[in-house]
C-alpha cells in the first residue's frame, strides 16, 4: 500500500502557493499549536499544500485512517505529520528538517 492508495476522509483544505515543486500533504489537529505553526510556516514560505484536521473526523474513521498511514510509513502518527510526494514524511514541526525535505 502507498499513501496515494489511502482514502483521505474529511474536508481536505487546499492552500494556494507559488511553490509547487513537491506535493505536500499535512495531517494536523485543529487545536494543535505546532500544527498551526507548521501551516503558517508553509504559507509564509509560499508553498502550495493540502491538509486535513484529523481531530474533526469521527473516531472510527480517524482510527482506520491513522492505522493506514502508520502502516504505509512504518511509524506512529504524530502531529503535524508532513508528507512530501507521498513518500517522505516528517512527524513534528522542525523548520530546519522541513527545509531539507523540501530542498529549500
Amino acid at each position: 500500500m502507498n499513501f496515494e492508495d489511502i482514502n483521505i476522509p474529511g474536508e481536505i483544505v487546499e492552500v494556494e502557493g507559488d511553490k509547487k515543486t513537491n506535493q505536500i500533504f499535512m495531517l494536523a489537529l485543529s487545536t494543535c499549536h505546532w500544527c498551526m505553526k507548521g501551516k503558517k510556516w508553509l504559507k509564509d514560505h509560499n508553498y502550495h499544500y493540502r491538509y486535513v484536521d484529523v481531530d474533526k473526523l469521527p473516531i472510527d474513521i480517524k482510527r482506520e485512517f491513522k492505522r493506514n498511514v502508520s502502516q504505509v510509513f512504518d511509524t506512529m502518527v504524530r502531529y503535524p505529520f508532513l508528507i512530501v510526494d507521498g513518500k517522505q514524511f516528517y512527524a513534528g514541526f522542525n523548520p530546519d528538517n522541513w527545509k531539507e525535505m523540501l530542498l529549500e
